[in-house]
C-alpha cells in the first residue's frame, strides 16, 4: 500500500497537471512518465495533523477550503527588476521577494492532491514569435486554475495580498489583484525542472515554475519592482497562503 501510493505521487509531479486530464493519454505517454517519475525519487511522506489538514515536509494544505501554507521568509525589499515572487532558497534568489526552503516538488504533489488544474494555456504566447504560434501556440481554455496568494507574519497579523508587495513601473503604483494561475512546470530529461532550477511562483514568465502571471507585462522582466513602503524587513519569517481565486484568506488561530 505504501509503495502504491509513493508511485501514485510520483506519477503526480511528472503529470504536470495537464495528464490526468486527458483521457485518450497514451501508453507511450503514459511509460515515458513512469520512467521519468523513477528518475525523479523523491522523498514523499503525507501526514495527517487535523481533520481536514495535511502536512507533506513543511507544507501543510486543508483538504476542505483547498488552502495551502508555505513557510517563507522575506528575501528582497527594495530595488528591482524582480522576476520572482518566490523561489526555492536554491532558486534565483536574487530575483525573488520571498524564498523557501520547502520542495517544489512537495508543493506540486499538494496541489494536485487537492485537484487544482495545471495548464500553460496561452500563457507563453507572448512569448513566441509569430510563425511558431499556429504550431506551438496554446489556448485560453487550456490555462490552469486561477490563484490567490497571501502573505502572513509568523506570530500573527493580517495576511496580506501579496500582489501589494510588487510595483508596477508602468505606472509606478502597486500591481492589481489577479493575475496567477497553475501552469505546473515540465519535466526534462526526467527531472522536474521546478526542482531543479527551484522555481515556484514567477512574476517575469518561466515556464519552469509552477504558477505564472496571466496579465500584461508578464513577458516584460524589467516593468516589476519592490514595494519596499509595505514589505516587512528582510529575514521576517511567515507563511505564504496559497488559495483558489476569489477566496479571502483568514488568520490561522495561534
Amino acid at each position: 500500500m505504501r509503495h502504491c501510493l509513493h508511485s501514485f505521487l510520483l506519477l503526480l509531479v511528472v503529470s504536470g497537471g495537464s495528464g490526468f486530464a486527458r483521457s485518450q493519454e497514451t501508453a507511450k505517454s503514459t511509460t515515458k512518465k513512469a520512467a521519468a517519475a523513477e528518475e525523479l525519487k523523491p522523498e514523499v511522506s503525507v501526514k495527517k495533523i487535523g481533520e481536514t489538514l495535511y502536512r507533506i515536509g513543511e507544507i501543510e494544505f486543508d483538504a476542505k477550503s483547498r488552502e495551502i501554507r508555505v513557510p517563507v521568509t522575506v528575501n528582497m525589499r527594495e530595488g528591482g527588476p524582480i522576476e520572482y515572487l518566490l523561489v526555492n532558497e536554491k532558486g534565483k534568489v536574487h530575483e525573488s521577494i520571498f524564498t523557501t526552503a520547502v520542495s517544489p516538488t512537495n508543493l506540486q504533489i499538494a496541489m494536485k492532491l487537492l485537484r487544482f488544474k495545471a495548464g500553460r494555456g496561452d500563457v507563453f504566447n507572448r512569448l513566441l514569435a509569430p510563425e511558431f504560434l499556429e504550431k506551438e501556440g496554446g489556448i485560453e481554455a487550456d490555462r490552469g486554475d486561477s490563484v490567490s496568494f497571501f502573505f502572513e507574519v509568523t506570530g500573527g497579523g493580517k495576511a496580506v495580498p501579496a500582489y501589494e508587495f510588487v510595483i508596477d513601473g508602468e505606472s509606478a503604483e502597486a500591481m492589481k489583484p489577479g493575475g496567477w494561475i497553475y501552469t505546473g512546470s515540465v519535466v526534462e530529461g526526467g527531472n522536474f525542472m521546478a526542482e531543479t532550477e527551484g522555481s515556484i511562483i514567477a512574476i517575469y514568465l518561466d515556464e519552469f515554475a509552477l504558477f505564472n502571471m496571466t496579465r500584461a507585462g508578464a513577458d516584460l522582466d524589467d516593468r516589476w519592482g519592490t514595494r519596499s513602503s509595505v514589505i516587512p524587513e528582510i529575514g521576517t519569517k511567515g507563511i505564504l497562503i496559497i488559495q483558489q481565486d476569489g477566496k479571502k484568506a483568514v488568520t490561522k488561530e495561534k
